[in-house]
């Protein structure tokens, strides 16, 4: 080829790129624009849907016989009850009330049956319509099989591969996010407190009264005359004792203020003179006498007037104030004058404090005001400056002072002291610990004795010091003084736990002829929680709750329930005391350390709850072939590949054995459930015995309705030889969670019972252990008996409302609260659990489950990141780490398969498109011809 020929193709090959490019570019707009429509469509769609279910209202019952459909909304209708159930109001109809047939299966059938009699022959709508369902059962069917739209069905299926090319090119891509949130996992612990009461003190009463003002010179003088009176005086008070022809005698007098403000007011009230007198303030003239000034000198009387005028304005000022008085005389004569001053003491006093000798010092005067201390105590005034009256003067200031002007006396009224005391004396033996004080209960008698160390048994002080939060306080001993000489502190010791989750996310992306897979074009709001956490928390909650479900009785003989007293996390009300004070105490309401804890609990739980969901399912009415089984064996009889699709992919025993293997005849599978189920029992059975002794495994498992465990926690020969069941004789598995709480708490009893004082009662052990499992709620103290001598509590008690499990408690705890329910008092606690029938008035959502996932975490229960790949890998949950592996329990058994692995055996040389059609050619011919 020449030069120009390679050219030439290289031309044609660049013309025809670039047509294709310029279809392209062209086509793009308008496919980006067909896409975005049919998202825009999607979308629209989407909120139309969400708006009539977002407006639409459930019908309500008007109870008139009249239902209201749409109520509330533009939209509302009515309809008679008779046209939706025509037979409601008919005499002829046979209606019954089934609800007593609750738990009674045998009754149950035969109301069916006696049901089904009637409405053979019933004249009625309800009979009608029941014979119209049961003779179109017996009417032919047509067959489908040459229908149009099934043939074109077939076609598809029998050539999915155009198909699934419109669909390629699409992944799917889920983004998953590591998240944690801090949970604070509460851990209450008590403290008595009691106030310090020493032997002897002493109180001092330090009073500092101002001076209102001070004589400075001349002929004078002050004198108190009452509280807030003061007196002064212009001249010498006397008789005649001037003599004269008629001369004027003159008396001045200079008074300091130093307080004017406490001056309320100043009078001149009296004017005594013989025979004329005139009264000066800062050489003005303010009074002149009733007799006048000037002659006749001697008139021969001596005069006393109350001139009573207001001088305050003389005093309104610091300063010296100087007051003079002239006297005319005849003869023999004499001169003076008063002025009143009314003050305000409290602008004088500058101090008034009553301090003790020691820090505690009033705890032992409110002690002995309260007759807490021994005879001969001893508190007494022993420096009073007042006079009977309550006042004295103060020899500073020379203003009285009233008892009633000065602070309370550090104690009560009772003691007699006045508020005038400057000094206070209190002595005495104060015993608030009731020592030698003794009870009864079902321990036997106890008596309350001092530790030699004389070291208190508990301490708030050690809680705080730990770093314990101060909860709240309750008083439970306030005599006449006030005091509060016995409280029950709460502090919470807990911890914060970090509590792991897993967000994810899943986008789909198609580059295929179909744009618009999955979510690409419509935004679908999930209901289910994307947070595992919270997934398992809920999950926790459903299966604890049919475990722990409680119903009254209706007929004891046919062992009915009442359906409407059932309720789910019910629990019961306990109570530990605590005796004595501070240094005697005795406290059985202390948890101590060093039992098996709540992990071992937990395990417990969880174990038992599986073997109860398993040993429920492998009754007798069980199948014991599944789907897989039957599909891999030839159809020998019409209808069985129909029969097969409809049952369970897999039977009971193939979950409990955990294998893929085939059983040659329903008779030997039964016979290996039967020997499975006994070797998972038995193995389980040995564990909780081993682990949780002779008590916890008898009070889970029995051997033909006798004992399953000797005193060593080992199997009885008999439950070797004839194995164990879960209940039955003496063991109660009915009320599952509360057996379980039973089982180890009884456990944990005996190896805390060595760490609690012996005046301890049973109960009271119980209550430590179900502590320890943070199953019980606080609901405060109360004292439950007074010492006979001082009056304080001898006993206190603390009640507490506990239940099943952590979670039952917490839940109550959540839910109570939105039902308007309460734990009721310390004194009558309400432990009641929660109604069923109450249960869809919950608002889950606010449910806060976060204690529940806390305690977990702390008990390396609960995923994390880093050990989730261990924990939640299909051979752990399913196959050899699944608790329903008796390999587990020590058993010697095969090894169990993961379902993966069961599922892939199951599968192999399955034909499922044979098997499919074979099912179809059997519906078709299913009814009569």
């Amino acid at each position: 080829m020449g030069v120009g020929g390679i050219f030439e193709y290289h031309l044609g090959l660049t013309r025809s790129l670039a047509m294709t490019l310029s279809l392209t570019m062209a086509w793009t707009p308008f496919g980006v624009t067909w896409a975005d429509a049919m998202q825009a469509a999607g979308n629209d769609g989407q909120q139309t849907g969400q708006q009539i279910l977002g407006g639409f209202q459930f019908p309500v019952d008007t109870g008139t016989g009249v239902i209201a459909l749409n109520p509330g909304t533009s939209q509302e209708s009515t309809v008679n009850i008779n046209t939706l159930f025509p037979d409601s109001g008919s005499a002829s109809s046979t209606t019954a009330n089934i609800t007593g047939l609750y738990g009674n299966n045998p009754g149950t059938i035969a109301a069916g049956l006696n049901a089904q009699t009637t409405l053979n022959s019933e004249t009625s709508a309800t009979g009608e319509a029941y014979r119209s369902l049961i003779n179109n059962a017996h009417q032919s069917h047509p067959d489908l099989q040459n229908d149009a739209l099934w043939k074109a069905g077939d076609r598809v299926f029998a050539n999915f591969t155009p198909w699934a090319q419109s669909f390629s090119d699409c992944t799917t891509t889920t983004t998953q996010t590591t998240t944690r949130h801090a949970v604070h996992i509460p851990d209450y612990q008590l403290c008595l407190r009691q106030p310090t009461v020493p032997q002897s003190c002493s109180a001092t009463h330090e009073v500092k009264v101002e001076p209102l003002l001070r004589y400075v010179s001349g002929n004078g003088g002050l004198s108190s005359c009452g509280p807030g009176c003061m007196d002064l005086y212009v001249g010498v008070v006397g008789d005649n004792y001037w003599s004269a022809g008629c001369a004027v005698f003159t008396w001045e007098v200079t008074y300091h203020v130093l307080h004017p403000e406490a001056i309320v007011s100043a009078t001149l009230e009296d004017v005594e003179f013989d025979d004329h007198a005139q009264v000066y303030y800062g050489g003005n003239l303010i009074y002149t006498g009733s007799s006048g000034w000037g002659s006749p000198c001697e008139l021969r009387n001596s005069w006393v007037d109350h001139p009573n005028k207001d001088v305050t304005y003389a005093f309104n000022s610091t300063g010296n104030k100087v007051f003079k008085q002239d006297t005319l005389v005849g003869g023999n004569g004499e001169g003076y004058s008063r002025i009143r001053l009314r003050y305000d003491l409290s602008k004088l006093i500058t101090q008034d404090q009553w301090s003790w000798s020691g820090p505690n010092c009033q705890n032992l005067a409110n002690a002995i005001t309260d007759g807490i201390c021994q005879s001969g105590s001893l508190l007494s005034c022993s420096n009073d400056p007042a006079n009977t009256s309550g006042c004295y003067v103060d020899p500073v200031s020379q203003v009285m002072v009233c008892a009633t002007d000065l602070a309370k006396a550090p104690v009560a009224n009772s003691a007699g002291i006045r508020n005038t005391c400057m000094s206070i004396t209190a002595a005495g033996q104060c015993d608030l610990n009731s020592t030698g004080q003794c009870w009864t209960d079902t321990a036997g008698r106890h008596c309350l004795t001092p530790p030699t160390t004389e070291t208190p048994t508990t301490s708030c002080s050690a809680l705080e010091n730990q770093g314990c939060a101060f909860i709240k306080s309750q008083c439970l001993d306030i005599l006449a003084s006030g005091t509060c000489w016995d409280s029950v502190d709460t502090y919470d010791c807990g911890q914060q736990v970090g509590i792991p989750g897993i967000q994810s996310s899943t986008h789909q992306q198609c580059s295929g002829p179909i744009r618009c897979m999955g979510e690409d074009c419509v935004t679908v709001n999930r209901t289910q929680s994307q947070d595992f956490t919270k997934a398992v928390a809920l999950l926790n909650t459903a299966q604890q709750m049919a475990m722990d479900l409680s119903c009254d009785a209706a007929n004891t003989n046919l062992q009915q329930k009442d359906p409407s007293s059932c309720q789910v996390f019910k629990g019961k009300d306990g109570s530990c005391k605590m005796v004595g004070g501070v240094v005697t105490l005795v406290d059985c309401c202390k948890t101590p350390s060093g039992s098996m804890g709540l992990g071992r609990y937990i395990d417990l739980l969880l174990a038992t709850s599986q073997l109860d969901n398993v040993v429920k399912r492998m009754d007798a009415t069980s199948a014991v072939r599944g789907t897989w089984e039957t599909l891999r064996t030839p159809f020998s009889v019409a209808g069985d590949a129909w029969n097969s699709v409809q049952a369970n992919f897999a039977s009971g025993v193939n979950d409990l054995v955990g294998s893929d293997m085939l059983s040659v005849t329903d008779v030997a599978e039964q016979g290996l459930l039967d020997s499975l189920k006994g070797e998972l029992m038995n193995s389980v059975a040995e564990w909780i015995g081993s682990t949780f002794g002779e008590a916890a495994g008898n009070a889970l498992f029995s051997a033909g309705g006798q004992a399953a465990f000797d005193s060593m926690g080992n199997l009885t020969p008999a439950a070797q030889s004839g194995g164990v069941e879960l209940g039955g004789g003496a063991a109660v598995a009915g009320e599952m969670l509360s057996t379980l709480l039973g089982a180890y708490t009884i456990v944990m009893i005996v190896i805390m019972i060595i760490q609690i004082v012996w005046s301890c009662e049973m109960p009271e052990y119980e209550l430590a252990a179900k502590k320890q499992l943070k199953v019980c709620r606080d609901i405060g103290t109360f004292c439950a008996s007074k010492a006979p001598i001082t009056g304080l509590c001898l006993i206190r008690k603390e009640s507490y409302c506990c239940y099943n499990s952590p979670l039952a408690r917490i839940l109550n705890e959540q839910i109570k609260p939105q039902l308007g329910m309460d734990f009721g008092s310390p004194e009558n606690p309400q432990c009641t659990g929660i109604k069923v029938s109450d249960l869809d008035k919950v608002d889950w959502s606010q449910v806060n489950l976060d204690e529940w996932l806390g305690l977990l975490a702390q008990t390396n229960y609960l995923p994390t990141a880093e050990n989730a790949a261990s924990m939640l890998n299909l051979n752990q949950l399913t196959g050899e780490g699944s608790r329903l592996n008796p390999q587990k329990y020590g058993a010697a058994t095969s090894s169990r398969q993961d379902t993966l692995t069961r599922t892939q055996g199951r599968m192999t040389d399955l034909d499922v498109p044979t098997v499919k059609r074979q099912s179809e050619l059997e519906g078709w011919g299913i009814g009569p011809p």
